[in-house]
């Protein structure tokens, strides 16, 4: 009777310390997640801003009031998206701004941001017969996307940051095909893109297309705005929050010297840097642990007050962390 006395004491302390190992297990592997989606959301983000205005800065002029770039109605929240994009080519689709900002000033709501650039590989230019045509070499079939007039494409490397219109594609299913340009290349474009072929220096062509950053549905969400049947891409999960802020240079000349941090700012040209702000979570309530701290950023206090285990909303029985990171821009708009 002793004996089984013991055993039994043994047994249940063996069974609670393997119990409590199994709890912190879960419990540092859901952290582990937190924190590799965190960074994940945020390579992503910066790299996004740091390739702003990649080959079309150029089109924009200083205070980028013009272009031809289709994106969403800033007006349109639902998902999916029912705004049109690469549609009509009437102005309420087109993207005048090489930078579109939502500021959502809600406490419960998130910031999106939409930037155009060259970021799209297309293929390797292998000739240029005429001003107004390339000849091209793709490891697949064709990647450029959307109505043709919309098709708009850079060539790198090239010194004027602008980017060209197609006007024709010979065959979108080959791996070799024909672009049509209008307006073309100028003379001494081909001529010295052509010494450049023949030295066997790679000329590689990139589409421009304008991308939204947003989160969906506690999902850090990337829009390539190409077509009706565009691609958003779910980049990582549980995000609870996002913001941007934006650092601005006032003087006047600029200086390249951030003077302030705004939400948002009525002159994009004056942008230089932009802080993100992510504020992860983990994907799985812990009974036993209670976040009690405020999460001061961009403007916003954050505290999650509710005592319940089925609301990740809102629950205090959720990990959450918050990340931020300064991102300057490489392209300047001045």
């Amino acid at each position: 009777m002793v004996v089984l006395v013991i055993l039994g004491v043994i047994s249940v302390g063996a069974i609670t310390a393997i119990t409590s190992q199994n709890k912190v297990y879960y419990s540092e592997e859901d952290l582990v997640n937190m924190q590799m989606n965190a960074k994940v959301a945020m390579d992503r983000i910066g790299f996004l801003i740091r390739m702003a205005g990649t080959g079309c800065i150029g089109n924009f002029g200083n205070k980028l009031a013009s272009g031809d770039m289709a994106t969403f109605s800033k007006s349109d929240d639902t998902d999916p998206p029912s705004y049109p994009v690469y549609n009509d080519g009437s102005t309420n689709d087109q993207l005048n701004q090489m930078i579109v900002i939502e500021d959502d000033t809600g406490i419960n709501g998130t910031d999106k941001l939409t930037i155009a650039g060259a970021i799209r590989y297309v293929g390797e230019i292998t000739a240029i017969p005429s001003l107004t045509q390339l000849k091209l070499q793709c490891n697949e079939t064709l990647k450029i996307r959307g109505s043709a007039p919309k098709n708009l494409v850079t060539i790198s490397p090239r010194d004027d940051n602008r980017y060209l219109p197609i006007s024709a594609i010979d065959s979108v299913t080959s791996k070799t095909p024909t672009l049509t340009l209008n307006p073309g290349l100028d003379n001494f474009d081909k001529k010295e893109m052509d010494n450049l072929i023949a030295k066997g220096i790679e000329l590689s062509l990139f589409q421009v297309n304008a991308f939204t950053i947003r989160v969906v549905n506690n999902c850090l969400r990337i829009d390539d705005n190409i077509d009706n049947s565009g691609i958003d891409l779910d980049v990582s999960e549980n995000i609870q929050d996002l913001q941007f802020q934006y650092g601005i240079d006032t003087d006047t000349p600029p200086n390249n010297r951030i003077n302030s941090w705004v939400d948002s700012p009525t002159d994009i040209s004056q942008i230089r840097a932009v802080k993100v702000f992510i504020l992860a979570r983990t994907g799985k309530f812990d009974k036993d642990y209670s976040d009690r701290k405020t999460y001061n950023y961009a403007g916003k206090s954050v505290s999650f007050t509710q005592d319940n285990l089925n609301d990740p909303n809102t629950s205090r029985h959720i990990h959450h962390r918050l990340y931020e990171s300064t991102i300057v821009m490489r392209n300047m708009f001045y």
